[in-house]
């Protein structure tokens, strides 16, 4: 059987290409677009000792929570994170992070103070809860005007619980222009009430639910006015009123509304679309009404309400309230900065390193192999070619000689000696050419003899 060596050449030059594969540098891998958040917060009082970034969190934990964040905040902290870290489409980005540094006083403080006073007195008495909330107010406002001086291109995600919820609320209120401002999230805001120009998008509270802090404002400011048309008697009765008309959902959102913008609740209209207010059916931290109805009109336990609270009070994690999150997440990733563009290649000149000289030796030599391959290849057909002429000559003659055709049939075995063999030295070549020639001879002289 004929080989034309073929096969081998191909599996031959595989194998190489194979290699130079293998040698050859891998392309460089696109990193993924996304934030890369901090490993862990620093207090906001260090806020200008901190690097900018892209973004500035900032995390306000609830009463009685341990920081840096508690584990409202930090459930939130941890959603955004995990959905941001990895963004089609984006460049890469960094999140510097600040936990509200402050004491962050249970609400329970508050009945320290007289009742009565807290309530109707002509003057706010003093309370730790309330010293609580100014020292978080005085630090997260600092910080975010050191962003402002410092950092103007960095975005704010802040997101408060509780306490902490009403601290971001005066912030927010007191700040002026916040154009750095992207999101902002109040979970359970004592401060949060009815007409409230916040974005609401989950919470089970209906439209009429005032905070624990904003309803004590409300009703100071209806005894205020009693106080000023017929003193204390008036202040107590019409004090008493503000507090049946919260429990019964009937309180004047328009009063509701002077009373937080005279203490700090009131969110400036230009954010509205950009802070979120959740605020839970039953949750006395934001929506006191039922609860006070029931503490002071029906001298209800004052301790059976707060644990009534309890459940809806915690109830604001990410898995609970999946369109906020949703939202929040959806404007920290559209604020991403888009990727870098990738520089043009600069040429540069050829350098003949190791592996370049391994590359070109080994192309050489596949070269090589395969120009001898097809001379191989070219003489095998000629001498094929060659064989065929004789053969067609002998058959012309009209009668040869025995030892003609014995020479013939003895020249026909060689040739399919030689098809059978694969060995390609020019040598072998040679020797059939020569054999060949010989045969030729002797059938001419042959045939003139006979002749």
């Amino acid at each position: 059987m004929r080989n034309s060596g073929g096969g081998g050449v191909t599996a031959w030059l595989g194998a190489v290409l194979l290699l130079m594969a293998t040698l050859l540098p891998a392309a460089p891998a696109h990193a993924a677009g996304g934030l890369t958040w901090a490993p862990a917060p620093a207090p906001s009082g260090q806020a200008d000792e901190m690097a900018c970034a892209d973004f500035l969190f900032i995390g306000a934990r609830g009463s009685l929570e341990e920081p840096p964040y508690g584990g409202m905040v930090n459930s939130w902290r941890e959603a955004f994170a995990d959905r941001t870290a990895n963004v089609p489409r984006a460049g890469q980005g960094t999140v510097r992070e600040l936990y509200v540094d402050y004491p962050a006083v249970g609400p329970d403080t508050l009945l320290e103070s007289d009742l009565g006073e807290l309530l109707f007195g002509a003057e706010l008495p003093a309370a730790v809860f309330f010293d609580s909330v100014n020292t978080g107010v005085e630090s997260t406002t600092a910080a975010l005007q050191d962003s402002q001086r410092r950092c103007p291109d960095e975005k704010w995600i802040l997101v408060g619980y509780s306490q902490g919820a009403q601290v971001l609320n005066e912030v927010l209120a007191d700040l002026g222009p916040a154009d750095q401002l992207l999101t902002a999230v109040l979970l359970g805001n004592p401060g949060h009430h009815v007409g409230q120009t916040v974005t609401e998008v989950a919470g089970t509270a209906g439209p009429e639910a005032t905070g624990l802090t904003a309803s004590m404002y409300y009703i100071r400011h209806e005894a205020l006015q009693g106080r000023e048309a017929g003193g204390q008697s008036q202040a107590t009765a019409d004090g008493v009123r503000a507090v049946l008309e919260l429990g019964q959902g009937r309180a004047e959102p328009a009063e509701i509304g002077t009373a937080a913008d005279a203490n700090r609740l009131t969110v400036p209209h230009d954010l509205q679309s950009r802070v979120q207010s959740l605020c839970n059916d039953g949750d006395m931290v934001c929506d006191a009404g039922p609860a006070l109805y029931r503490v002071i009109v029906n001298q209800g336990a004052t301790q059976e309400e707060i644990d009534r609270a309890g459940a809806p009070h915690h109830a604001y994690t990410p898995d609970l309230v999946t369109p906020a999150v949703d939202r929040a997440v959806s404007d920290i990733r559209d604020a991403i900065p888009g990727p870098s563009p990738v520089p043009p290649p600069v040429p540069k000149e050829p350098v003949l390193g190791p592996l370049t000289i391994v590359i070109g030796g080994v192309g050489a030599s596949m070269l090589v192999a395969l120009a001898v391959a097809l001379v191989q290849l070219y003489r095998r057909r000629e001498a094929s070619a060659a064989l065929g002429g004789v053969v067609a000559d002998a058959g012309t003659g009209d009668e040869a000689p025995a030892d003609a055709d014995a020479d013939t049939n003895e020249s026909d075995a060689y040739e399919s000696d030689a098809y059978e063999s694969d060995a390609y030295e020019s040598d072998a070549y040679e020797s059939v050419e020569a054999a060949q020639s010989d045969r030729l001879d002797d059938r001419r002289t042959g045939r003139v003899t006979e002749r």
